[in-house]
């Protein structure tokens, strides 16, 4: 089959077929940067030094955020906390890149302009971002406040809250973002 007949043949598949058939090429590249491309060194050293970054960006924001709203915080490493307390401390699998990993795989994934998602992707990572900042203060202030509800609202509470969102900027890009009054998508029909 030439390039033409596999675009043409691409373009006639309803949207579910599609997200299917970009989520499947999308996987396949998150696989080759996790299983090898990860494993060479400089690209190593790349990921790890952004890993710093974002979580020195983070434990600063949310120190920031803590101190606008009227608490005395510090950032010691990679716990912030209102002083006084222990603290949060941001590993790897506070910082939600995954969330923000599969929230733009997603919208790449889903059938839609690229100049919109050159748009929507940016802006929904921003909103994550700012959610997590909430997210890390909340927890920070509950170590204050009453540190035996801490564990629950880390697991269950907090993750319900960003993940909702997520969910809520996906049924946007979808219902709100792709669809037209022209082209319905193929859960509409």
């Amino acid at each position: 089959m030439k390039i033409n007949q596999i675009k043409n043949k691409y373009n006639t598949l309803n949207d579910i077929f599609k997200l299917v058939i970009n989520a499947a090429i999308l996987l396949l590249i998150w696989i080759i940067f996790y299983s090898f491309l990860k494993n060479i060194a400089w690209i190593k050293e790349i990921y790890e030094l952004m890993t710093i970054y974002f979580t020195n960006f983070l434990t600063n924001a949310t120190k920031l955020s803590l101190n606008l709203i009227g608490y005395e915080a510090e950032v010691v490493g990679k716990i912030v906390r209102i002083v006084g307390t222990y603290g949060v401390y941001l590993d790897k699998g506070c910082l939600a890149r995954n969330l923000m990993g599969i929230f733009a795989g997603f919208v790449i994934a889903y059938p839609g302009k690229i100049k919109h998602k050159l748009w929507f992707v940016p802006m929904g990572i921003f909103i994550i971002i700012i959610l997590n900042i909430f997210r890390l203060s909340g927890l920070a202030i509950l170590v204050e406040c009453c540190p035996e509800k801490v564990e629950f609202n880390h697991h269950y509470v907090f993750k319900i809250i960003v993940f909702a969102f997520t969910f809520l900027l996906w049924y946007i890009w979808v219902f709100k973002i792709v669809v037209t009054k022209n082209k319905p998508t193929t859960f509409d029909k």
